[in-house]
């Protein structure tokens, strides 16, 4: 049974052990990462996904245990062009210090090639970043300005199935407008906040075993209204909470249990998500020019394509997708 959380909670006892299970539509998991237990095995990833003026960007910087990384990846949805680079940086040691909370907190990674950096404020995000030689010789420069519109977010605390001190901690937070430049080698794209859309996908876990992770996102307008989709799966014990939810005009709706049916070494190929009578999606991957719109960059193979289907709840009307922009990511975590 899904269990909500509707006011702040510390996802540690004094122990370290996982204590409040479960999700919430606002960023009520305080996370204290001088209570987890297992420092060498902890992941932390702040990620964005922006997609506007026929392009989509994907930007990361994640501290992996000991070690750290950047990652970029930019696709042209019109010509199929690819371009995408991951650079590690061994033996960080936390140097990064990540943000403990997804609302406030600064992210920066410099070395010699790339500067990147995330930044807040009450209602706007910013994302900054010079790539030097991204990919074949090409320098990535984007300055970004992300809009926060009024939405729910998904907060999911997920505890692991084999130890009480580890768990997948993860905020969703779709709905945001983009505006600004990107540009990369010759090409530049020119965001506008009436027509570009970004998330945020903010998560920090510590797993002992690997584990193949999926999510299937979206996040635009259909017929005008805001819209924005989350179904993902893989991980831990999802019997208090899982990530599988929908939003509709910036309200969250859950679904209990959604079966996902794909082969991850096929991105190519359709996969279809069901869950009884309530959901009903197939997503298709995109081919332009020639070229399947999948890159693997930073752990993760992300696929762009288009989400057909339907949703209907109990309480909710029936929403029909018929070529909805979505994209799929699989990773092992």
């Amino acid at each position: 049974m899904q269990r909500e959380i509707t006011n702040e909670k510390n996802i540690f006892d004094s122990s370290g052990k996982i204590c409040c299970a479960g999700y919430s539509r606002k960023p009520d998991f305080v996370f204290d990462k001088a209570l987890a237990k297992n420092r060498f095995t902890l992941n932390e990833r702040d990620s964005y996904l922006v997609v506007g003026d026929g392009a989509a960007i994907y930007l990361s910087v994640a501290e992996r245990g000991i070690n750290a990384e950047v990652s970029a990846a930019i696709v042209d949805l019109n010509t199929g062009e690819q371009d995408f680079r991951t650079l590690k940086k061994y033996m960080s040691l936390g140097k990064l210090g990540m943000p403990a909370s997804s609302k406030n907190g600064d992210v920066t990674f410099t070395d010699t090639r790339v500067g990147m950096n995330f930044s807040n404020t009450a209602l706007n995000r910013y994302i900054r970043c010079e790539f030097v030689d991204f990919y074949k010789e090409k320098t990535l420069y984007i300055n970004l300005e992300l809009k926060e519109e009024p939405c729910d977010s998904l907060n999911i605390l997920i505890p692991s199935k084999d130890n009480p001190k580890n768990f997948f901690l993860k905020r969703f937070l779709p709905a945001m407008r983009a505006s600004g430049v990107v540009r990369c080698g010759g090409a530049e794209y020119n965001l506008s906040k009436d027509s570009s859309y970004a998330y945020l996908d903010w998560q920090r876990y510590s797993l002992s075993e690997k584990s193949y992770y999926h999510a299937l996102y979206a996040n635009t307008e259909i017929n005008g209204r805001q819209f924005a989709l989350c179904l993902a799966g893989g991980v831990g014990d999802t019997s208090q909470g899982s990530e599988n939810c929908f939003f509709l005009d910036g309200e969250l709706h859950k679904f209990a249990s959604v079966k996902a049916e794909g082969k991850e070494e096929r991105p190519d190929k359709p996969w279809k998500f069901t869950a009884g009578s309530a959901l009903e999606l197939t997503f298709r991957p995109s081919i332009k020019s020639g070229k399947l719109l999948c890159v693997t960059t930073g752990g993760k193979t992300l696929v762009f394509g288009e989400l057909y289907g339907f949703i209907k709840q109990i309480d909710t009307e029936r929403l029909v997708l018929d070529a909805i922009p979505a994209h799929l990511e699989f990773s092992i975590i």
